[in-house]
């Protein structure tokens, strides 16, 4: 017995496989150790991608009016759907508005294999991404010519449908109270800014014998030169307006920037078609009711909103033929070219629309790209032509 007993003390079969045995546990905690600090890299990295589309699609939604229920709802939805559900669990997701920001946190739990080897338990990685929701605003003004020759060939018609169904496309796009503007201005020789402003500073009844406020009947024609085509303040008689009765009698008033869908849309019925043109006069007043200063003052500024973007739509039909100086058409094209410039130098930009008839080479300089200016060979084509730019600007509002 004692001889077996001496023989098991000194048998040194199987101490090698006892040692391995016991290296090998640290040695597997090492590479599961490697192996998790990859997985859990992949995890986070992976749950920060899922945390951006879903700060991204959720302020997008809340800028175009689309987000339908809970916030914090919808982005653990996009979330998950963006991630490996079987690598990471129990994932928590919260969204909130943070100022201009759409601010989503969201959390989850792998289980690494490095501590199954001596104990259970998850370990948490967690994320945050945000996204600003601010969409762009839109001070939009319809410089429409109301001349003569807009009866022929169905054009008043099919302007004032194409018209009104512009406004109502940006209506619709329109998510916040403020966040669309239109306002119009007809024209033809002069424009009609009503009487309401009769006793305003800034109207000059000189040069007409007998004419005064009282039997004014609102229009007014181009200012003294050259601040007929900017918007300088009219602050003394140089640069005042100089009110005139209408010519016509059927001069449509001018409608400054406005929400008002039904007030606009009943403007553009009213229009007739009467008179000469005079394109400087418009686009004139168009730059008014975009700039805050005299004579129309709810314009609002960049400095105000950092996100507006004013644009003028031109729509004629005919060449310039009257101003308040000439019948020449030359020297009235120079006059609307000078407007031109000072409405773009103002970074307002501008669409510009011949139907028809007129001068193209006219209407294709003056827009501020040559993509910004369309022909409209028949009547008909007027309605795709304001769909397209209005198309155009309800994703211009949604651009960041």
């Amino acid at each position: 017995m004692w001889n077996r007993l001496r023989q098991f003390r000194d048998d040194r079969r199987g101490a090698i496989a006892v040692a391995f045995a016991v290296a090998l546990y640290p040695v597997m905690v090492m590479i599961s150790s490697a192996v998790d600090l990859s997985r859990i890299s992949q995890q986070q990295v992976r749950l920060q991608a899922a945390l951006d589309v879903a700060a991204l699609r959720v302020a997008r939604q809340i800028s175009d009016g689309t987000l339908t229920g809970d916030m914090s709802t919808v982005a653990r939805a996009i979330v998950l759907a963006n991630i490996n559900p079987s690598e990471l669990r129990n994932v928590a997701v919260s969204a909130a508005l943070d100022g201009s920001s759409v601010r989503v946190n969201g959390s989850g739990q792998i289980s690494p294999m490095a501590i199954s080897l001596v104990s259970t338990g998850s370990l948490t990685i967690s994320g945050t991404a945000s996204a600003i929701w601010q969409t762009k605003k839109i001070d939009l003004v319809l410089v429409l010519d109301n001349t003569g020759s807009m009866a022929s060939s169905n054009k008043m018609t099919a302007l004032k449908t194409a018209a009104k169904n512009l406004i109502s496309t940006l209506s619709a796009a329109a998510t916040r109270a403020d966040s669309v503007r239109i306002g119009i201005v007809p024209f033809d020789t002069q424009v009609n800014i009503g009487t309401t402003y009769r006793d305003e500073t800034w109207l000059s009844y000189a040069g007409v014998s007998g004419l005064s406020a009282s039997n004014w009947t609102g229009c007014v024609t181009d200012r003294n030169q050259s601040y007929d085509v900017d918007d300088t303040a009219p602050t003394s008689s140089t640069t005042a307006f100089p009110a005139r009765n209408c010519t016509t009698g059927k001069l449509a008033t001018i409608l400054p920037l406005t929400t008002d869908w039904t007030a606009l849309t009943n403007k553009v019925d009213a229009m007739n078609p009467s008179g000469n043109t005079n394109i400087t006069i418009g686009l004139a007043w168009g730059l008014h009711m975009l700039t805050p200063s005299l004579p129309l003052t709810n314009a609002r500024t960049l400095a105000q909103e950092p996100y507006l973007e004013r644009i003028i739509i031109l729509l004629t039909d005919g060449d310039n033929t009257q101003n308040r100086w000439s019948s020449t058409g030359s020297a009235i094209d120079a006059r609307t070219d000078l407007a031109c410039a000072n409405v773009k130098s103002n970074g307002i930009r501008l669409y510009t629309i011949r139907v028809i008839d007129g001068d193209a080479a006219l209407l294709r300089r003056c827009a501020s790209q040559s993509t910004m200016y369309y022909e409209a060979s028949t009547a008909d084509q007027l309605g795709p032509v304001f769909q397209r730019i209005a198309a155009e600007i309800s994703q211009l509002r949604l651009s960041q």
